[in-house]
């Protein structure tokens, strides 16, 4: 408390020694939003920054020697904490999925383009067929770039990438060095074609050698073998590669393609950088399948709560569904919204994280929304209403849906992925291989979710929500499957597992950390209930 006095003071004095007579209310009001901002004041050097920015915003309001009045404060305040000196570089923003920007490739300007005409729910047949076009499109894209990467740094091994026209036109061919991208389609029970904008090509792959990934009707690849017979015998069949941020933003421009009010990407944001480095103990808490008709799950959240009370908030917790274990029948929206309004209640308990932290909602594929089509709706406001009487600043959003931290870029996406994977692929992997499998997948297919349409259906003109292109920061995949967490061109792929069974699991990430270590299994241990990390 003493410490939090002089602290006052110190700022009064600064900034009379400014020129700025600041009332001491308002030095408590400064102090105590930018403490809850996890602005370390104790810092000389952070103190000295904090003064020079609130000195020149006031400068611009009002002149030197002049009582500074709330509105001033208020002013300061939101430029210092969320702009940065530019009211759209935003620190903290949720982006819904229909606000996404939706982008078109210029083939003469060979660059993305912001297309006015947003997606909708209801689309012409048409559309259908144009999806499939988008998604291989990119993918080629990316992969003639890593073609064009490994002629430059291996000339006697030069790889070459082909189309299916190429193999029709003659009678036989090895391809050694040569790789022929396609969409694997299913023409009948066990036979499978390959598919690209050039034709389509019947596969033999009886004696086919798969690298890492899901292989499923609908996927993206690249496969070599020999042509014989009007068949394509497949030796080795390869996920595309992905591709890091850095390679892929040249096509992007100064596009904002991530989302958010801003007109340029965030990430290049220096000011938000340095915002982010400072930033050394900034964290996000992940929840999957926090099932609220649970008996337990109101005493686990309550001692996760006291943990985090004591140490220091979190940026967000995030809470994905599925919000009930199971399904209540007509009584569903009932149950819901009043498990909701005892979340609310509780969360209430604890003013340090409602001032300090955001509380985000993601639902799940079987919580009342909409049908079985992603991106799927937020929860229903007869739901939500009282935990946002209580809390205010809950946000409901889509699934999936994006973060955006100052320059990390998170991708949020709640669904049962890994069970469909191991049904529909053609090439099973062991146990421990499992995250790594879907890393590559996810990532190679830049989507996420590259599965057939009867299995995942997505919304036919809005699809290009569900792109990974360029690559987040991070992903999180809320999958009813173990924990798992691996990363690959840069980006992480996380799972946070199922938090209503076994050790009530979760897990923690830590923006301003190294890919290695920006990922914390959590959980709350059963027989002492505390927060293990």
């Amino acid at each position: 408390m003493a410490n939090l006095e002089k602290l006052k003071k110190k700022l009064q004095n600064s900034l009379k020694l400014c020129g700025f007579n600041v009332r001491r209310e308002f030095c408590s009001f400064l102090v105590e939003k930018f403490l809850d901002a996890n602005v370390d004041l104790t810092s000389n050097t952070q103190f000295e920054e904090t003064i020079k920015n609130i000195s020149s915003i006031l400068e611009n309001q009002c002149s030197s020697g002049h009582s500074v009045e709330k509105e001033h404060i208020d002013q300061a305040l939101e430029v210092c904490l969320r702009s940065g000196y530019n009211q759209n570089e935003t620190i903290c923003n949720v982006i819904n999925a229909f606000d996404f920007p939706k982008l078109y490739f210029n083939q003469d300007r060979k660059i993305y383009l912001l297309d006015e005409n947003k997606g909708k729910l209801l689309s012409g047949a048409d559309v259908k067929a144009k999806l499939f076009i988008d998604r291989y499109c990119k993918v080629r894209q990316r992969t003639k770039r890593a073609f064009a990467q490994t002629m430059l740094k291996d000339e006697k091994h030069q790889l070459t990438l082909q189309t299916v026209d190429f193999l029709l036109t003659v009678s036989d061919a090895t391809l050694d060095r040569t790789l022929i991208l396609g969409a694997l389609l299913q023409v009948s029970d066990g036979k499978f074609a390959l598919e690209d904008l050039t034709g389509t090509i019947q596969l033999d792959l009886s004696h086919t050698k798969y690298h890492p990934g899901f292989y499923t009707e609908g996927s993206i690849v690249l496969v070599n073998g020999y042509y014989e017979d009007k068949m394509l015998h497949v030796s080795t069949m390869i996920m595309p590669t992905g591709e890091d941020y850095s390679t892929s933003r040249l096509s992007f421009g100064n596009l904002n393609y991530f989302g958010g009010p801003s007109t340029v990407p965030l990430k290049d944001s220096q000011r938000l950088q340095k915002y982010l480095s400072n930033d050394d103990k900034g964290m996000f808490v992940f929840i999957s399948d926090l099932w609220l008709d649970h008996c337990q799950t109101f005493l686990k959240l309550e001692k996760l709560f006291d943990q985090m009370q004591s140490f220091v908030p979190p940026i967000a917790f995030v809470f994905l569904g599925n919000f009930t274990s199971e399904s209540h029948g007509s009584d569903t929206l009932y149950e819901m919204k009043k498990q909701f309004k005892r979340l609310g209640e509780l969360i209430a308990k604890y003013p340090l994280l409602v001032s300090s932290s955001q509380f985000i909602f993601v639902p799940g594929m079987d919580d009342p929304c909409t049908p079985h089509i992603v991106p799927r709706f937020a929860l229903p406001n007869i739901v939500t209403q009282e935990l946002k009487r209580a809390i205010p600043k809950a946000i409901f959003a889509t699934n999936p849906c994006r973060f955006q931290y100052c320059t990390k870029e998170i991708v949020i996406f709640r669904a049962d992925l890994l069970s469909k994977f191991l049904q529909r692929t053609l090439h099973q992997p062991h146990k421990e291989d499992i995250p790594k499998y879907i890393t590559k997948t996810i990532i190679g297919q830049g989507h996420l979710c590259p599965l057939s349409l009867n299995d995942i259906n997505v919304h036919w003109e809005l699809d290009y929500c569900m792109s990974l292109y360029p690559l987040p920061d991070l992903i999180v995949i809320g999958d009813k499957c173990a924990a798992y967490k691996d990363n690959y061109k840069g980006c992480i792929v996380v799972n946070p597992g199922q938090f209503c069974t076994g050790d009530f699991g979760f897990k923690m990430y830590f923006p301003n950390n190294n890919i290695e270590e920006a990922i914390e299994d959590c959980a709350i241990d059963i027989a002492e209930s505390d927060v293990n990390t």
